[in-house]
C-alpha cells in the first residue's frame, strides 16, 4: 500500500513538472526571436525579460509564503496556473511594446510562484515518502526538450509568429495538468489555513541568518549567470550563422545531460553531498562560460552546452538538498519564495545589463557570467566557516562531509 502511495505521489509531480516545462521550452530559447522578429531592439528586448525576474523578486516570497499560509499547495497551484494561463493569453491582443510589458507584469505575478511551490510539493514527498526528486524533476526537463525540439521545426516552418501560440498552448496543458497534483501531506495532516498554518515571527525569524544567506546568495548567482544565455543564446548562435534546427538541438544537448544527471542523482547522493554538488556547478560555470565567447564550430557549442549538467543540474539539485536538509516542510514554499526572490534579482539584473553588453560586446558578455560563477564559488567556501541553524525545527550544524 505504501509503495502504490509512493508511486501515486511520485507520477503525478512528474506529469506536473512535465507540464511547467512544456511553456518554458518554448520560452526560454524562442520567447527573444518573437520579439526580435517584432522589430524590437536587444535593449527593448531585455527590458522585456527583465519584467518577470523584477515580479519574482517582489512576489515570489508572498506567493511562496501564501501557500504556506494556506496549507494546501495542491490548490495553490491550481489557482496560479489557471491566472497565469488566462493573463498571459491577453499578450495575443495586439504587438505594441506598451502592451506587450503590461501582459509581462500581470501574468508574471501568478506565474512567479508555480516552480518553487511545485519545489516544495514535491520535496514534501522526499522527507515523507523517500522519493527521489531528481527522477520527479527529470520529465519537467524530458517535456522541456520535446517542446524545444518540436517548436524550433514548427518555427523552420511557420517562421516566428508561431512561437507566441505555441507559449499560449502550453500555458493551457500546465493549466489542465494541475488537477493531476497529488494531495499536499499537509492537508492530510490537517494543517491547513484554519488550523496550525500561520507566518509567526519566531519561525520568520529563524531565516535570518548569515550562513542561510551565504548559501542562497551562492545559488542565486549560479542561476543568474544563465541570464545571458536564456536571454539571447539564440540571437547569438543565429548571428553567427547556425539554423534554427540547429540552435533547437543545442538547448536539447543541455537538457538530456540535464536529465542524465538527474536519473543516477539519487544513486549518487551519499557522495554528491549538497555542498560538492554547488561546488560542482560553480566550476562548471566558470569553464562554459569562460569558453563560450570563444570562434567555436558548432560542435564546440554542443560540448559546451553538455557542462549544463553541472551549472545547473548540480547546482539545481545542491540546492534543493540544502533546503530538505535545513527548512522544515511547513516553511519549505517561504524558503523557495527567498530563493527564488534573491534568484529572480540577479537574473534581473543581469537580464538587464545583458541586453546592453550583448548589444556592445557579443559573445563576449558571457565573461561576466563566468565571473559570476567565480564570486559563487568563493562564496561556497566561506560557508565551510559558518554554522546554520535548521529553520522550522531543532539547530543543525553545517558540517562538510
Amino acid at each position: 500500500m505504501q509503495m502504490q502511495r509512493n508511486s501515486d505521489y511520485s507520477w503525478r509531480m512528474s506529469v506536473f513538472f512535465g507540464g511547467i516545462f512544456i511553456p518554458m521550452g518554448i520560452y526560454i530559447p524562442y520567447f527573444s526571436l518573437w520579439l526580435k522578429d517584432l522589430g524590437l531592439s536587444p535593449q527593448a528586448i531585455g527590458l522585456v525579460l527583465t519584467i518577470p525576474l523584477i515580479t519574482r523578486v517582489i512576489f515570489t516570497p508572498i506567493m511562496g509564503g501564501l501557500a504556506d499560509k494556506l496549507g494546501d499547495r495542491r490548490l495553490t497551484l491550481r489557482i496560479y496556473s489557471l491566472f497565469y494561463f488566462l493573463t498571459f493569453a491577453a499578450i495575443l491582443l495586439s504587438n505594441s511594446l506598451v502592451w506587450i510589458m503590461m501582459v509581462m507584469i500581470l501574468s508574471s505575478l501568478f506565474q512567479a510562484a508555480i516552480v518553487p511551490v511545485s519545489d516544495s510539493l514535491a520535496m514534501a514527498g522526499v522527507r515523507r515518502l523517500n522519493l527521489d526528486y531528481g527522477r520527479m524533476r527529470l520529465w519537467g526537463s524530458a517535456a522541456f526538450i520535446l517542446s524545444n525540439l518540436v517548436g524550433g521545426t514548427i518555427i523552420a516552418t511557420w517562421s516566428e509568429s508561431s512561437i507566441i501560440w505555441m507559449l499560449v498552448s502550453g500555458n493551457c496543458i500546465t493549466a489542465l495538468l494541475s488537477f493531476l497534483l497529488p494531495m499536499d501531506p499537509r492537508v492530510e495532516d490537517g494543517k491547513t489555513l484554519a488550523k496550525t498554518a500561520s507566518f509567526e515571527w519566531k519561525d520568520l525569524k529563524q531565516f535570518v541568518q548569515t550562513g542561510f544567506w551565504i548559501i542562497l546568495l551562492a545559488t542565486a548567482l549560479l542561476q543568474a549567470s544563465h541570464s545571458l544565455l536564456y536571454g539571447f543564446g539564440s540571437i547569438f548562435w543565429k548571428e553567427i550563422g547556425i539554423g534554427e534546427t540547429q540552435i533547437g538541438f543545442l538547448w536539447a544537448v543541455s537538457v538530456i545531460f540535464e536529465i542524465v544527471f538527474f536519473t543516477f542523482s539519487k544513486r549518487l547522493s551519499i557522495w554528491l553531498t549538497w555542498p560538492r554538488l554547488l561546488t560542482i556547478g560553480a566550476i562548471g560555470g566558470i569553464i562554459r562560460w569562460g569558453l563560450f565567447p570563444l570562434d567555436l564550430p558548432v560542435e564546440g557549442y554542443f560540448l559546451l552546452q553538455i557542462l549544463h549538467a553541472a551549472s545547473f543540474a548540480a547546482s539545481h539539485l545542491g540546492t534543493m538538498f540544502f533546503l530538505s536538509e535545513f527548512v522544515e516542510d511547513h516553511l519549505s514554499g517561504t524558503a523557495q519564495g527567498l530563493l527564488t526572490m534573491l534568484s529572480g534579482l540577479f537574473m534581473a539584473a543581469g537580464t538587464m545589463i545583458a541586453g546592453s553588453l550583448f548589444a556592445q560586446w557579443h559573445g563576449d558578455a558571457f565573461y561576466l557570467m563566468m565571473a559570476l560563477c567565480l564570486i559563487s564559488l568563493i562564496l561556497i567556501m566561506l560557508a565551510k566557516l559558518v554554522s546554520i541553524k535548521k529553520i522550522g525545527g531543532q539547530s543543525s550544524e553545517f558540517i562538510e562531509e
